[in-house]
């Protein structure tokens, strides 16, 4: 038994660890297949200064610090010491949009002053990065995406139209 010990001692650290269970994650479906992509914005303290967020393309946000936001509409919770920023948002038609983030954080969505209610919540696919999804029925128009509650200045966030690349009903 001193033998095996003492031979197990001189094994590289990562002889003995566990198979990285993400290690062979299939490919994201749609509509988070350009998850991966990369981009960076600054978020917006005021909507005036808020990036806009394009369908299919996330980006990585540098978010403020949450007093320094002027929200459109009271954020739906909010956490001490935490970050904030403002987004907009474009849709041509109407269409049910998610909204994904890849850290635990708020998100609301506005038309004008007023607060759209969510459709639906959801964790991200398993090994994605996504750590969630909400999902809001967006009117056409410009809406404001504010995200706050972030606990790290930084979050992923991407918007998807759910039908992105779906086939066509006959």
């Amino acid at each position: 038994m001193k033998r095996l010990l003492f031979l197990l001692a001189f094994l590289p650290s990562g002889a003995l660890a566990a198979p990285d269970p993400c290690a062979s994650a299939p490919p994201l479906a749609e509509p988070w297949t350009s998850w991966t992509q990369s981009g960076s914005v600054m978020a917006g303290a005021t909507l005036s200064s808020a990036p806009r967020i394009i369908l299919g393309k996330p980006v990585t946000a540098t978010l403020r610090p949450a007093p320094q936001v002027q929200f459109v509409v009271p954020p739906g919770r909010s956490v001490p010491k935490s970050h904030a920023g403002l987004f907009t948002l474009a849709v041509k038609d109407a269409a049910r949009i998610g909204i994904a983030l890849s850290a635990a954080a708020w998100v609301d969505a506005a038309t004008g002053a007023t607060a759209l209610a969510s459709a639906a919540h959801e964790h991200g696919p398993r090994c994605s990065g996504i750590r969630k999804i909400v999902w809001f029925d967006l009117p056409p128009g410009l809406h404001a995406i504010q995200v706050a509650g972030a606990i790290n200045p930084s979050i992923r966030i991407m918007a998807a139209d759910a039908r992105a690349n779906q086939p066509l009903p006959r």
